[in-house]
């Protein structure tokens, strides 16, 4: 059915779970079956970086996307791989993943469209997973040592925190480059929406370069100064704007 409060969201109620899903896939035909790798009719492929294996390239209908089940990461994935504790739907990963991603696709930022998103429960846990649409001729943003790319990157992280989104895991691998060297963000797994102050947005900074100084250190010098220079000027674009509107 047609949630009522958002009417570009289907929602359908399972024995023990929910699936949401953008009605623009409504014309497909069971949506319990796009969660599963398994699933002939969706031509999975392995994504073999990242996702921590739990992510795989799909097919639906005509749409190239991407299915990733949510994996516990350190020393809990040991207890519960892929489980969760239950604490109603409004905190589940995958539909608060999907919500963020939905405002901030549907406002013009730079984020694939999110598709579907699922939970399973059993008692008081449960599983998740998540579809979104598939970038193409995607590259992350470590391997481009062009300042031009960096600066823009720069630009959409500004874009990003002044839509009041937090990224729980800003790397240079969560940075997507496409073939038209448009920058794009991926996974906001518990990424959260609010007021942004500068504290916040200098932890997602500084998070981001030590994942530079591990990967790719050597861009260090030229690209870094390029990002925060991207950075800084669109978020000086976005005060002036502001101000012109008061």
């Amino acid at each position: 059915m047609i949630n009522v409060q958002n009417p570009s969201l289907c929602i359908v109620r399972l024995a023990d779970g929910e699936i949401r899903y953008d009605t623009s896939l409504s014309e497909l035909a069971d949506p319990s079956g796009w969660f599963d790798p398994a699933n002939p009719v969706l031509h999975a492929e392995k994504v073999q970086a990242g996702g921590r294996a739990a992510a795989w390239f799909i097919r639906l209908g005509r749409r190239a996307a991407v299915l990733r089940h949510y994996r516990r990461g350190g020393w809990a994935q040991r207890l519960l791989s892929d489980q969760y504790l239950w604490l109603g739907a409004t905190r589940a990963r995958s539909f608060t993943e999907f919500s963020i991603m939905h405002a901030m696709w549907s406002s013009g930022l730079p984020v694939p469209q999110p598709l579907a998103a699922a939970v399973w429960r059993v008692g008081l846990l449960y599983r998740a997973a998540l579809v979104t649409a598939r970038i193409p001729d995607a590259r992350p943003l470590a391997v481009f040592s062009n300042a031009e790319v960096w600066f823009e990157a720069g630009r959409v992280i500004a874009d990003m925190h002044d839509a009041g989104v937090w990224h729980a895991d800003l790397n240079v691998f969560n940075l997507m480059v496409d073939d038209q060297l448009r920058v794009w963000l991926i996974d906001f797994d518990r990424a959260r929406q609010g007021r942004m102050t500068q504290a916040l947005r200098a932890e997602n900074l500084a998070r981001l370069l030590r994942s530079l100084r591990k990967v790719a250190p050597d861009l260090e010098s030229d690209c870094w100064p390029a990002l925060t220079r991207g950075y800084q000027a669109r978020s000086y674009e976005i005060s002036m704007a502001e101000r012109k509107e008061k």
